[in-house]
């Protein structure tokens, strides 16, 4: 078996998962993968919910040369007996070529298109080893929770614009990129009958910090979506080339001014032998919102953002690049019509 496969899963984890006997509730697997690269000046989330309600969400989220390009479609989707690892449309697709090692996601839109490799840099992380995911304390927002991983990733291949001022022009993906692999019962529960009255507040963060030598991922979640508690977990992991290991702690730099246009971001993280890091965002190329939905269309769940930006440690000087994920509750505006 692949050494990139960590304690715990097997390379059936990369495909779909059934839902738990018992729960007749809206069930799916999220897969969500990112590329940032400043050269190509491209950067954007692939982000697809496949669920046990005869349904599928495809999603391409895009910033190209500082403008906004997307595509997303919902198609009939059979779960089967679970084990999918290759789906999509007449437009966008996602193909595991070689489970924790190579994917390949491509789209053949009308204004961009895209062929792009994504290939494991290092070990995944299992948040199921250990009893901090904050996965597991969300009750509100996932009644169960199956399973969870994340990996750091390198992206290469092509994107090519077939729309506006530079319309013919192929740019060459090669940089760092990562992903979300998660299982549960995203968005089954009934959301509040009124929220407008509640005042905004930061649900998570989730910054994927992606370096030349080692990659940080973090996972803080702050309050729940529903009743704005706070529940203060916070989780992460560092990669490279020795595994995938947990942090000993994270915490976010607060935010200052409007929490749903934020375009800087800092974090302090001490990983397990002690090393203090604290990590700052340099540059801001643009932000989406993902296409968070239950089964109502017409209803946005989750306001949930997703910036690109490049980094450095202050104390090692180290540089990369990556996104801020972070959420704001309650969804504003909550209906789409």
């Amino acid at each position: 078996m692949s050494a990139l496969i960590p304690e715990g899963l097997t390379p059936a984890d990369e495909g779909t998962h059934l839902c738990p006997p018992g729960f007749d509730g809206l069930w799916g697997d999220t897969f969500w993968v990112s590329v940032v690269d400043p050269e190509a000046n491209v950067h954007g989330i692939n982000h697809f919910h496949l669920t046990n309600k005869g349904y599928a969400r495809l999603t391409a989220f895009y910033v190209i040369d500082g403008e906004h390009q997307w595509y997303g479609n919902k198609i009939p989707f059979d779960a089967g007996q679970g084990g999918i690892t290759s789906f999509g449309d007449e437009r966008i697709s996602y193909e595991v070529v070689r489970p924790f090692e190579e994917i390949r996601i491509r789209l053949d839109g009308t204004r961009f298109a895209f062929d792009l490799t994504f290939t494991g840099r290092f070990q995944a992380f299992n948040y199921d080893n250990f009893e901090r995911d904050p996965m597991k304390n969300v009750g509100k927002t996932a009644v169960v929770h199956g399973g969870h991983w994340e990996q750091a990733l390198a992206v290469t291949g092509t994107v090519e614009l077939r729309h506006g001022p530079n319309r013919g022009d192929v740019r060459q993906i090669d940089s760092f990129g990562f992903r979300d692999r998660s299982w549960s019962t995203r968005f089954s529960e009934e959301s509040p009958w009124a929220d407008s009255q509640r005042p905004d507040r930061q649900a998570h963060f989730w910054p994927s910090i992606s370096l030349p030598e080692r990659h940080i991922s973090l996972m803080g979640i702050t309050a729940t979506k529903t009743t704005g508690d706070q529940e203060a977990v916070v989780a992460g992991f560092v990669s490279d080339k020795d595994g995938s290991r947990e942090v000993k702690s994270a915490e976010m730099v607060p935010v200052v001014g409007d929490l749903r246009t934020q375009s800087s971001f800092g974090y302090r993280i001490e990983l397990a032998d002690g090393e203090v890091l604290n990590v700052r965002t340099t540059e801001h190329y643009g932000t989406i919102k993902l296409w968070d939905r239950g089964e109502n269309d017409l209803e946005n769940r989750f306001d949930c953002y997703e910036p690109f930006v490049a980094f450095e440690v202050e104390e090692t000087g180290e540089r990369g690049v990556g996104v801020c994920e972070y959420s704001v509750i309650p969804p504003r505006p909550r209906w789409q019509a």
